[in-house]
């Protein structure tokens, strides 16, 4: 029976930026092209690992292109496909739908096996894993090229007017209940979520309005009493103008009133009135026969 340390996260040899593997595989030449209706996504992988390849190729493992938006809480498998091959690689191109994502995408780039491996085994693989073998289930990571991220400039926001932008929505392990408002950070206000309801809201990305009434409403509201109370605090209060999402959010409210306002029907008003169309969803079509 061989022994050997275990290295990194994974209990068999995984090839990324450590040294588990004498191979390697990195992304190089992202470029993204936003459409109105999708987001073109092209980049290339070089992967110099021959057994790993040879997996490819005999489709017992492929590439997953996994990527996640923060803001919108959505994600999925990039379907790409190889546009152009090269000595060391290939590059690929796929496209993301505009309205699953807001701010933020990330784009991870893994080996992933599709079938069981027994035994498993590299050439390449690092000596303190001596001659050892494993026993690779479907979905097991082979190589791990990393990430990366972009900011796509749309043509189309579900979210009319922008003020999706100005949120990001996050888990936070500390909290139980209910929804948390955080306005530390420069780019967005957070919305901290418990860990067990976030999933709950990305489910919704099919009802927009159901996630604008619900989240979108209340911490807009939230934003906009936050902002008031820093105004009436002059000398005292917080000086906001350097946070990219008081601009925004000042900026909107600047068009739909001012901040003499109500704050629930400024929010109301700058979102387009969500709980009207949330609750008139459910009656739409009838009376047409």
């Amino acid at each position: 029976m061989n022994t050997f340390t275990k290295r990194g996260s994974y209990p068999h040899p995984v090839l990324d930026a450590s040294d588990d593997v004498g191979s390697s595989i990195e992304v190089v030449n992202v470029t993204i092209a936003p459409s109105v209706d999708d987001v073109e996504i092209k980049f290339q992988v070089r992967m110099s690992d021959p057994d790993i390849q040879s997996l490819m190729d005999d489709g017992t493992a492929r590439y997953s292109f996994r990527w996640t938006c923060s803001s919108t809480i959505a994600s999925g498998e990039v379907s790409a496909s190889v546009h152009q091959q090269h000595v060391d690689g290939s590059t690929y191109i796929g496209w993301i739908d505009q309205q699953d994502i807001r701010g933020t995408v990330k784009v991870e780039i893994r080996i992933i096996a599709t079938s069981p491996v027994d035994p498993y085994s590299l050439q390449n693989q690092h000596s303190d894993y001596a001659g050892a073998s494993f026993s690779i289930l479907p979905g097991d990571v082979l190589a791990d090229g990393g990430f990366f991220e972009f900011e796509p400039e749309k043509r189309y926001d579900p979210l009319s007017p922008p003020v999706g932008s100005c949120f990001r929505f996050i888990a936070d392990p500390k909290l139980k209940k209910g929804l948390k408002v955080k306005f530390f950070d420069d780019e967005h206000v957070l919305v901290a979520f418990p860990e067990k309801t976030l999933p709950g809201f990305g489910l919704l990305q099919e009802r927009p309005d159901l996630q604008i009434s619900l989240v979108v409403l209340p911490a807009l509201m939230q934003t906009i009493s936050f902002i008031k109370e820093n105004l009436a605090a002059e000398s005292e209060g917080e000086d906001l103008s350097g946070k990219k999402w008081y601009t925004a959010v000042n900026r909107l409210v600047q068009e739909s009133g001012s901040y003499e306002d109500h704050s629930f029907e400024l929010a109301q008003k700058i979102l387009g009135h969500p709980l009207d169309a949330s609750l008139m969803k459910p009656f739409d079509g009838l009376g047409d026969e």
